[in-house]
């Protein structure tokens, strides 16, 4: 519903940007808060109330403009499974039983920085996007920066095994959140943005209650602390949905390539908060991993989101300009 219809002026771009920023800075923080829930919650039994109730939240709010089940194509309706198996059910199991094995400030760093480069491959090898060489040469630096984040050389002892699982956990989420990513944009080219997040929400949802169901949650949830249960309310609240809500209303203000060029700040303030919250500390070959995956993604599509987010201010201000007399 646009500002005319409202009756409203839209939001002052100063308050579109501060809030994309609070955005990074909760999506920073879910690792952290999911951290803390975990230690308590089940970590399946955790995602089940978090997709469940954003998913009802989503329902409830925009219900009026989703197409109705039955009047979806065969083919939309796999492209919805596939969307909740990958996006919801495959993407929280190995994101949150990685969380649970590894630093939460790993989990700030490998998971995001893996996505993007896994949606660009696809992109490369299914769409028919061309790979440039700093792109390549952003991908490989990505990868090093992995591998010296995940420290595949240490101490061969039990805890460090258990981290080294963790890790390939959180790369594996994020590579299927870079195949979820992928194909929403595929999805999207016949359904709206909100049909393909709350339909898929709601597949991925169900299909998590019963592997919740295993962890016989019951005990655990009786037990659960104030911190616990409010930890899993930032997530489900403040990164499910705000944070989403603020970047899809980025997107719509200020356009695409500006807001993405803001989706590499979700890492550094993760690590920070790790730091800060849980008193995690990276080694200074994990940190160099960490700013070697940043730049692998900055590589990968910084210069471009920002060429393109100049191009966008420069025409806004040429056409504002035109409008003056004698200016044409």
């Amino acid at each position: 519903m646009g500002a005319a219809e409202t009756g409203r002026a839209p939001a002052p771009l100063l308050r579109i940007y501060l809030l994309l920023l609070l955005a990074t800075v909760f999506w920073g923080g879910s690792q952290v808060a999911g951290k803390i829930a975990i230690r308590e919650i089940p970590p399946m039994t955790a995602g089940v109330f978090r997709y469940g109730i954003a998913c009802l939240v989503l329902l409830a709010l925009f219900w009026r403009r989703l197409p109705s089940w039955g009047s979806l194509s065969r083919q939309d309706r796999w492209n919805l499974v596939a969307l909740g198996v990958l996006g919801t059910l495959i993407n929280h199991i190995c994101s949150y039983v990685g969380l649970y094995l590894a630093p939460a400030s790993h989990a700030a760093i490998l998971g995001p920085t893996t996505s993007p480069i896994c949606t660009l491959a696809l992109a490369a090898g299914f769409a028919g996007e061309r790979l440039t060489r700093a792109q390549m040469g952003g991908m490989a630096l990505c990868l090093l920066g992995v591998i010296l984040v995940a420290r595949p050389g240490g101490p061969s002892t039990a805890t460090t095994r258990a981290v080294l699982l963790g890790d390939l956990l959180l790369v594996l989420s994020g590579l299927a959140w870079g195949v979820y990513s992928f194909l929403t944009k595929i999805a999207m080219r016949r359904l709206s943005a909100m049909a393909a997040l709350a339909y898929g929400m709601a597949i991925g949802s169900v299909l998590l209650i019963p592997v919740g169901l295993v962890e016989r949650p019951w005990a655990a949830l009786a037990g659960a602390s104030v911190l616990a249960w409010a930890s899993l309310l930032y997530v489900i609240v403040g990164c499910t949905v705000l944070a989403s809500f603020w970047w899809n209303l980025a997107i719509q203000r200020v356009g695409a390539g500006r807001t993405a060029v803001f989706g590499n700040l979700p890492p550094v303030f993760g690590v920070l908060l790790a730091w800060w919250v849980l008193g995690e500390r990276l080694t200074a070959i994990q940190l160099l991993g960490a700013g070697l995956t940043l730049a692998g993604v900055w590589v990968c599509q910084g210069p471009g989101v920002l060429q393109a987010a100049w191009r966008q201010t420069r025409l806004r201000l040429g056409g504002a300009a035109l409008t003056k007399p004698g200016q044409r």
